[in-house]
C-alpha cells in the first residue's frame, strides 16, 4: 500500500510529546477524555532524584522530574493497561518498513526521539536549534509524496514530514532516552481501565514511592538529603564543577530542560517557567479532585502551587549567583527543605483522598 492516513481525535498539550500520542490512542479506544498532563504526572512529573558522581560532569545532579521515556512507560504501563515495544538502533529503512506495517494494520506508531531542528512546521527551531528529545505519533504515510503524517503535541492538525527530513531527525546520538531511528509500538489491553481507576491506583502508587523511597537519594528523602548536602558542594567541588552542578539544577526546573535566557546571554524573555511543572501538576490534581470528589486532592493541589513558587524562587536565586549578582547562596538549603515539606504534605493528602478506595 503506497498511501494510508488515519485520523483520530487529537489533544493538544505542549511539552507532553512522549505521552501525547499514547493519550490520543487511549481516548480513541476508551471514548473518555484524558486531562492535560495526566500520564506525564503519573509517571515523570514530580519525581525527584539526587545523584553524586566522582567522574564526569556535572558532579552533582538534582532532577525535579523524570523525563526518561522508557522508564516512564515501564512505571505505569500496568496501571494504565498497555504494552509497548521499542525498535531502535537499526537502519532508517528498516524502521520505516516496520512503522508502515503497523499503519497498514490500523495501528499508529510513536516516533522518537527525533531532533526538532529538522521539523519544518516548527519555524522557531527549524534549522536553528537542535532539540533531539521530541516524539510524534505517526498516523500515515505516502510513498508517492515521500512523507509521513503525524500528530504533534503542540499542534492540532495533522502534519507532514518528508522522508528525507525524518531520516535526519531520527538520526540522533544514543542517549538514555533512545537510540537512532527509534519507533515504539503501543497496544492497549482489551479491557481498558477508566481515567478514575487509573488516577486512584496511579497516584496512590506514586505517593507511596515519593514518601517512602527504597533509596535515600529519591523522592522526599532525596530532597532532604540534597538540602543537607548542597551547602558542602562549594567545598567538595572546584568552582567550575560547582557552577555546572548549579546550572543542572536550574536547567531541570524548566517545564522542559532548558537554561533561562539570562544564563544563555539572550535578551528575549523566557517562554517557559522554572517551577518543575508543579503548576501543571497542581491544575491536574485540582481537576481530578473536583471531578471525583476527593477534597484531599484539592488540598494537595494548593501545596503543589506553593512548591512551584518556591522552586521558581530557588531557580532565580541560583541564577543571580551564577550571574554574579549575589555573592553567596545562603538560604538555598532552606528553600529545598521548604519544597520537601510542601510536597511531603501534598502526597500525604493524596493518600488520604483514596484511603477508602479499594
Amino acid at each position: 500500500m503506497s498511501k494510508r492516513i488515519m485520523e483520530l481525535e487529537h489533544k493538544v498539550c505542549d511539552y507532553t510529546c512522549m505521552w501525547n500520542g499514547i493519550e490520543d490512542l487511549y481516548q480513541r479506544k476508551s471514548g473518555e477524555a484524558v486531562p492535560d498532563y495526566f500520564f506525564f504526572c503519573l509517571s515523570g512529573i514530580g519525581n525527584f532524584v539526587y545523584l553524586k558522581f566522582s567522574r564526569g560532569n556535572p558532579k552533582r545532579m538534582a532532577c525535579w522530574n523524570d523525563g526518561r521515556t522508557k522508564k516512564m512507560y515501564q512505571s505505569i504501563c500496568d496501571t494504565i493497561g498497555f504494552k509497548y515495544k521499542h525498535i531502535e538502533g537499526r537502519k532508517f529503512e528498516y524502521a520505516m518498513k516496520k512503522a508502515k506495517e503497523q499503519i497498514d494494520e490500523g495501528k499508529p506508531v510513536v516516533l522518537g526521539c527525533l531532533d526538532m531542528y529538522y521539523l519544518e512546521y516548527y519555524p522557531k527551531f527549524y534549522y536553528k536549534e537542535h532539540i533531539p528529545i521530541h516524539y510524534v505519533l505517526m498516523v500515515g504515510y505516502d510513498d508517492e509524496e515521500k512523507c509521513v503524517y503525524v500528530y504533534d503535541c503542540g499542534i492540532k492538525d495533522i502534519q507532514k514530514i518528508s522522508y528525507g527530513a525524518l531520516e535526519k531527525a531520527l538520526n540522533i546520538e544514543k542517549t538514555s532516552l533512545s537510540d537512532k531511528n527509534a519507533i515504539c509500538y503501543i497496544e492497549f489491553n482489551d479491557e481498558l481501565k477508566s481515567v478514575r481507576e487509573i488516577a486512584i491506583n496511579g497516584f496512590r502508587n506514586k505517593a507511596n514511592q515519593m514518601l517512602d523511597s527504597r533509596v535515600g537519594f529519591c523522592g522526599i528523602h532525596g530532597m532532604r538529603k540534597l538540602s543537607k548536602e548542597v551547602e558542602r558542594w562549594q567545598e567538595e567541588l572546584t568552582k567550575e564543577e560547582y557552577e555546572e552542578s548549579l546550572q543542572h539544577i536550574v536547567m531541570y526546573t524548566g517545564t522542559i530542560p532548558i537554561l533561562p535566557s539570562s544564563l544563555l546571554m539572550k535578551e528575549e524573555a523566557d517562554l517557559i517557567k522554572h517551577q518543575a511543572a508543579r503548576e501543571e501538576y497542581a491544575v491536574l490534581m485540582l481537576q481530578l479532585g473536583e471531578r471525583y470528589g476527593f477534597k484531599e486532592w484539592i488540598k494537595a493541589s494548593e501545596l503543589f502551587v506553593k512548591s512551584g513558587i518556591v522552586i521558581q524562587q530557588m531557580t532565580d536565586f541560583i541564577v543571580e549567583y551564577l550571574l554574579e549578582e549575589r555573592a553567596e547562596l545562603d538560604g538555598l538549603s532552606y528553600m529545598i527543605e521548604q519544597i520537601a515539606d510542601f510536597e511531603e504534605e501534598a502526597y500525604k493528602w493524596i493518600l488520604k483522598g483514596v484511603s477508602h478506595e479499594a
